[in-house]
């Protein structure tokens, strides 16, 4: 018997100190997520007040894990950029 899963989602908040970061995170990495095809699962990157709100959602755990280390990795090279 295997454990087979529709789909995985997950919800990433990032909490910059300023909001000035936050929309620069999200104007660098929102140009990249339609893109993506469309059996790897999809993404959307939105701002909540000072937030940068990630969802993700994947039709397998490897793939929720890998999307969710990638655009942390990217948010975090735009964050350096920024600072």
């Amino acid at each position: 018997m295997t454990l087979t899963l529709k789909s995985c989602k997950a919800k990433v908040r990032l909490s910059p100190k300023e909001k000035r970061a936050a929309d620069s995170i999200r104007s660098a990495l929102a140009p990249d997520l339609p893109r993506l095809p469309k059996d790897e699962g999809r993404a959307t990157i939105s701002l909540q007040n000072s937030d940068v709100i990630f969802k993700i959602e994947t039709d397998d755990i490897a793939s929720l894990r890998a999307s969710i280390n990638s655009y942390l990795r990217l948010a975090d090279a735009s964050y350096r950029c920024i600072t």
